[in-house]
This record gives structure tokens, sequence and C-alpha cells, in this order.
């Protein structure tokens, strides 16, 4: 079972529902989970303090432990990863006793549709993946306004994503 995170509605939304088709094609099963619907928090330690782990982080906790791999879609924000990233990775890296354990060693995919070229928010969230010990997969699957994925491209990124994740 994969997990495809998503950080945005509309068009990053779409591109989700794109790839879990597609890896529905391959029989592969997979879980779509919007960060934006979960509506959690901001984090920070009197939050933390005074009303603990928010429910949906620990259900969302459970599901990551429980994935082969994930599937993160997210949008670029100020050429970055959107503040909804963000909040629920700082949530997930406190709610177990190692703020790596949801990550390290776990299988990931980046993808994006941005309003611009994609390439800085896929930069960033390969460097906060791999910092907190995932194995980011080479290829990410960057589509734009502009510029909509080839469905052999998406083929091709998704079976390399599945087959090095499923060692």
């Amino acid at each position: 079972m994969y997990t495809i995170l998503v950080a945005s509605l509309n068009e990053n939304m779409k591109l989700a529902k794109l790839i879990q088709n597609h890896l529905e094609a391959m029989k592969i099963q997979s879980e779509i989970i919007n960060l934006v619907d979960l509506n959690i928090p901001l984090y920070d330690s009197f939050k933390e303090t005074n009303d603990g782990i928010p429910s949906k982080i620990l259900e969302l906790s459970n599901t990551m432990k429980n994935a082969t791999g994930y599937i993160i879609v997210a949008p670029e924000y100020n050429f970055s990863i959107p503040p909804v990233l963000t909040n629920v990775i700082a949530w997930l890296s406190r709610s177990g006793e190692n703020f790596r354990e949801l990550f390290t060693l776990k299988y990931v995919q980046l993808a994006t549709h941005s309003g611009i070229t994609g390439n800085d928010v896929c930069n960033a969230m390969r460097t906060q993946f791999s910092k907190l010990g995932a194995i980011v997969a080479p290829r990410e699957i960057l589509t734009t306004y502009d510029k909509h994925i080839e469905e052999g491209s998406l083929q091709r990124i998704l079976t390399q994503f599945i087959s090095i994740s499923q060692k």
C-alpha cells in the first residue's frame, strides 16, 4: 500500500488522482490523504504540551508506518514547500520517540503541479525528506499549466518507483 500525501487542493489533487489511477492500472494499492482536509493546527511546543498530538496526526502516523512508500504531491509556495506540508511534517516528527521514525528508509516519490517550473519545491522536498532519512526517487513528476505530464513518462517514473520501493 502506498500513501499519496497531497498538500493542496485543485491541480495537485488532480495530479494525485491521475497517479492513483496509474497505480490502480498497475494493480498497486494506494490511498490519497489530503493534508489540507486534515485541518491540523499550526505546530508549537505549547500546543503540544497543553493539547497533545492531534488525533488526526496519530492516525496519519499509523497509516504511514504501514505504507510501502509515500508519494508526496505538493505545489510550490514562494519557491519552496507549502506551509501545510511543513506543518504536518513538524507534527509527525513529534508523534513518536524518534523524529525520523516515519521517514527513515521509506521510499518517497516527489510530484508537483506548479505555477512555475516546480524545480524549487522538488529540490526543497528532496533535501528535507533525505535529511529525515528517506530514500527519494531520482525522478520527479513535474507538471505546470503549460507542461502537462506525458502518459508514457508518468508510467515509467511510477514503474521505476514501484520497482525500487518493493525490494
